[in-house]
């Protein structure tokens, strides 16, 4: 489904990244009051990974967020956001 969509490269790459963190997270039992798994992960983080800049990153975050595969939830001040991975219904 992934190949199908309008997305930049690096918002395929960053997607790729978070989904892998995910099970991490659902490993680690990082699950949220509403029973959803999330993902912490910086901006400047996922731009090492991805060897990419942090304006790149932010981008894909953005055009992730935008189709509607990721859903990003601001934390405390100063802390990084979390992060939910969506998977779409592909038929």
């Amino acid at each position: 489904f992934l190949l199908e969509l309008d997305l930049s490269q690096t918002a395929k790459m960053t997607y790729v990244l978070l989904l892998d963190r995910a099970t991490l997270s659902q490993k680690n039992l990082w699950i949220d009051e509403r029973g959803f798994v999330f993902v912490i992960f910086t901006i400047c983080s996922l731009a090492e990974q991805l060897g990419r800049s942090t304006v790149s990153v932010s981008s894909a975050l953005k055009e992730l967020d935008a189709a509607g595969l990721i859903e990003r939830r601001r934390t405390r001040f100063s802390s990084p956001n979390h992060i939910f991975v969506k998977i779409p219904n592909v038929e």
